[in-house]
């Protein structure tokens, strides 16, 4: 196993404007903790906020996310909302977004305000564009792995270059625990691999929830 000479370091604190609160009679709240190493603390006011958190949180294109994000207008900026995460992309471009699952948005109350609100970041270059999500905007395939990924934080370079190693030589498609074994590491072969799927050295042949059973093909560069 990997050695942690140093022990454990905390993550980060969230880098939301604002904490919400620990507990609610009417609705679910969640912590959790994303990104590399020692990661960042992120909080959510319900599940659908969470799982929406974490899946962008792992897309190869994201460079960063915030929650809980502070946005002021209006001519004088008095009035204020803020957006559920703020998604930064490799290049650059920000996209507010707001979470609310589809019952919330029947009486037509909260799409219309957002459409002010969007006016708003639009003139203020807040960012690039506002976009509504809700559980319809789950892939539970896209869920289940972002879910692995989240867990994969602590980095084994030993396993990983023996994964590397293992990987690129694939010619075509092999299933995940047949790759596994070639390693000789066992579940820190495993949890490597895993790994390399997440920074798309690794791909898997179908768009499924990664499994051992997953046939998988090398992508990345070949040493």
């Amino acid at each position: 196993m990997p050695i942690y000479s140093e022990g454990r370091v905390l993550p980060a604190q969230s880098r939301g404007d604002r904490s919400i609160k620990n507990a609610s009679t009417a609705h679910c709240t969640g912590f959790t903790v994303l990104g590399e190493n020692s990661g960042t603390r992120f909080q959510a006011e319900s599940h659908l906020e969470l799982c929406h958190l974490q899946i962008e949180a792992t897309r190869p294109d994201v460079a960063a996310v915030q929650e809980q994000v502070l946005f002021t207008f209006g001519r004088q900026n008095e009035k204020w909302h803020f957006f559920d995460m703020v998604v930064t992309k490799a290049s650059g471009e920000r996209i507010a977004y707001p979470v609310k699952p589809e019952v919330r948005l029947k009486s037509g109350r909260h799409v219309e305000e957002m459409r002010t609100i969007a006016w708003w970041v639009q003139e203020k270059g807040f960012a690039k564009s506002v976009r509504l999500l809700t559980e319809a905007d789950i892939d539970r395939v896209v869920l289940h792995n972002a879910n692995i990924n989240a867990a994969l934080r602590d980095i084994d370079p030993e396993a990983e270059d023996a994964a590397r190693a293992v990987a690129q030589e694939l010619c075509g498609a092999v299933r995940l625990d047949l790759l596994t074994q070639k390693t000789g590491l066992a579940a820190r072969g495993y949890r490597a691999l895993l790994r390399l799927i997440s920074a798309g050295e690794l791909a898997p042949l179908h768009s499924e929830k990664i499994t051992p059973e997953s046939l998988v093909e090398w992508k990345g560069k070949r040493q």
